[in-house]
């Protein structure tokens, strides 16, 4: 069961199996589930979606919070499922207005959970998510977490976690090198949401 993520980095290797070169458009290294630590979860679903084991895809009660906020002209952000945004991300656009936005949006959450839910385990659709975003300075969380703290994301810390689960908000606006008082006010608001 593989997701298909756009292209994806290819690794040629020497005689020896030593890298010497990474062809392809989009630099990114894959990283399985078990392989992310606990606190990093824990981080991105503070954040992207409190209730993502709970749901099938759909998280109706944040989906109408965000539209009556929406009608009432406060914003209405927040409310696609970390499952709609893997299907917005791979399969259909990230077009937000006018009827293409609403069909787009429709769309997203029958892929969610007629397609995605039912075919994946919430933990490879966790796994799919971290893989196939851009954050910054690479895509995914692996090539984030070598790029900004200089190791694999399984050996992340607490404050190196909540940093990188902040990214999928706006990944160039909370780079960590062009703007350090922005990402570390997300990286305070991530950590409340934990808490």
């Amino acid at each position: 069961k593989e997701l298909p993520l756009p292209n994806k980095t290819t690794y040629i290797y020497d005689k020896n199996g030593i890298e010497f070169a990474r062809v392809g458009q989009e630099d990114r290294e894959l990283i399985e589930y078990k392989d992310l630590p606990q606190v990093y979860i824990d981080a991105l679903i503070a954040t992207e979606d409190s209730r993502f084991f709970q749901h099938n895809g759909f998280d109706a009660p944040r989906f109408l919070k965000a539209s009556f906020s929406q009608v009432l002209g406060r914003g209405g952000g927040g409310a696609s499922t970390l499952t709609m945004q893997l299907s917005k991300n791979t399969y259909t656009s990230k077009n937000a207005s006018g009827w293409e936005g609403i069909k787009r949006k429709f769309t997203d959450v029958y892929l969610a959970v007629f397609k995605i839910e039912p075919t994946y385990s919430k933990e490879e659709i966790l796994e799919f998510y971290v893989n196939s975003q851009f954050l910054g300075s690479g895509y995914g969380v692996e090539v984030t977490s070598k790029n900004y703290f200089g190791k694999s994301a399984k050996d992340l810390n607490l404050a190196e976690a909540a940093l990188i689960a902040g990214l999928f908000q706006a990944p160039n606006k909370y780079n960590p090198y062009t703007n350090p008082e922005g990402t570390e006010a997300r990286r305070q608001d991530v950590l409340k949401l934990m808490k």
